[in-house]
C-alpha cells in the first residue's frame, strides 16, 4: 500500500496535446498558397503533369481544413499572437511590403522585356526570400529553412525554362506547391507536441515548438 501511494503521489501531472497557435496559422497561410501555386502550375505543363497537380490541390485543401480546425478548438492550441507585438506588427508588414514591391516591379521589367512567362518563378523566389526574415522575427527556423527551399526551387524553374521547353510557370508552381504542402503538413504531424497542462497556461506564443 505504501508504495502504491507513492507511485500516485509521484506520478506526472496529465499531459495536453497543443500546437503553437502563430505556427498553426503560418503553416494554413501555406497550405492555402499551395492550392495557389498548384493552380498556377496548370497553366501550361505537360499533359502529364495534370494529375498530380489536381491531387496537390486537394492535399492542399485538406491540409487546410485540419489546420483551421486544430485553430477553432481552441484548447488545441497555446494562447496568444507574436503579432500583439507592435514591434513584431513592424517587422512584418515592412517585409511584407518589401515582397510586393520587388514581386511588381519584377514583373512589370519582365513583361518590359518580354519574358512574362518568368513571372510565376520571379514571383515565387521573392515569396521564398522573404520567408527567411519572418522566420526570425517570429523565431520559427523551419519557415527560413522552407523559405531557402523556395527560393532554390524558383531558381531551379528558371533554368529549366531556359534550357528546356517546360514553361516555368508549371516547375515554379509545382515545386513551390510541395514545398507548401510539406510544411504545412508538417506543422500538423511533427507540430504537435506534448505539454503539461500545468505549463499550458505560461507558455508564450511562438515557443511551443520549433
Amino acid at each position: 500500500m505504501a508504495s502504491a501511494s507513492t507511485g500516485i503521489a509521484g506520478a506526472s501531472p496529465p499531459m495536453a496535446r497543443l500546437w503553437d497557435r502563430g505556427e498553426v496559422i503560418g503553416a494554413a497561410v501555406l497550405a492555402l498558397a499551395g492550392i495557389a501555386w498548384f493552380g498556377w502550375a496548370q497553366e501550361n505543363p505537360p499533359a502529364s503533369w495534370t494529375p498530380y497537380l489536381v491531387a496537390g490541390q486537394v492535399i492542399s485543401a485538406v491540409l487546410l481544413i485540419a489546420l483551421v480546425m486544430v485553430l477553432v478548438v481552441r484548447r488545441l492550441t497555446t494562447t496568444g499572437s507574436a503579432m500583439a507585438d507592435p514591434r513584431v506588427r513592424r517587422r512584418y508588414w515592412g517585409t511584407v511590403a518589401v515582397e510586393v514591391a520587388l514581386i511588381v516591379g519584377g514583373n512589370l521589367l519582365l513583361a518590359a522585356v518580354g519574358h512574362q512567362a518568368y513571372d510565376a518563378a520571379w514571383t515565387l523566389f521573392v515569396v521564398g526570400v522573404h520567408f527567411v526574415p519572418l522566420g526570425k522575427v517570429f523565431h520559427a527556423r523551419a519557415l527560413a529553412r522552407a523559405g531557402v527551399a523556395v527560393a532554390v526551387a524558383a531558381v531551379a524553374a528558371a533554368g529549366l525554362g531556359l534550357a528546356t521547353d517546360l514553361a516555368p510557370s508549371a516547375a515554379a508552381g509545382a515545386c513551390g506547391g510541395v514545398v507548401f504542402i510539406g510544411y504545412a503538413g508538417w506543422v500538423l504531424g511533427r507540430g504537435r507536441r506534448p505539454v503539461r497542462k500545468a505549463d499550458a497556461r505560461t507558455t508564450a506564443p511562438g515557443t511551443a515548438h520549433r
